[in-house]
């Protein structure tokens, strides 16, 4: 079983154009030798079989892990290292680094304004 967090030892994640993850704009992906294996881990509504151009077989289930909150991709590790901004992945950590840097400033998260009650 190959996945994206076997691409680069040791795993960073990044947003190279190469990367099929990045490409389908997909939280994660994994390549695995035996149908068996996508049979076993994704409901049969999500399995595609049938009509593939490539003769491949395709199964979607759910991304593992927690949800990054600038770009939204689920990712195992978000929260996980002591990284300045726990709330988001490592890409986008070091993607919020650079602009630090390059801004001179440090990045503040914007607080949501509360919501107003509807007028009757």
């Amino acid at each position: 079983l190959d996945g994206d967090d076997n691409l680069i030892s040791p795993p960073v994640k990044t947003n190279g154009v190469d990367e099929l993850r990045t490409v389908l704009m997909l939280s994660q992906v994994k390549i695995v030798d035996d149908v068996s294996e996508i049979e076993s881990n994704c409901d049969e509504a999500y399995i595609s079989k049938k009509n593939t151009l490539s003769g491949c077989t395709i199964g979607v289930t759910k991304a593992e892990g927690e949800k990054c909150a600038r770009c939204w991709f689920y990712d195992t590790d978000v929260g996980k290292h002591d990284l300045p901004h726990s709330d988001v992945c490592q890409r986008c950590n070091g993607a919020i680094e650079a602009w630090e840097e390059a801004k001179g400033e440090k990045f503040v998260k914007p607080v949501p304004e509360e919501e107003k009650e509807p007028v009757a």
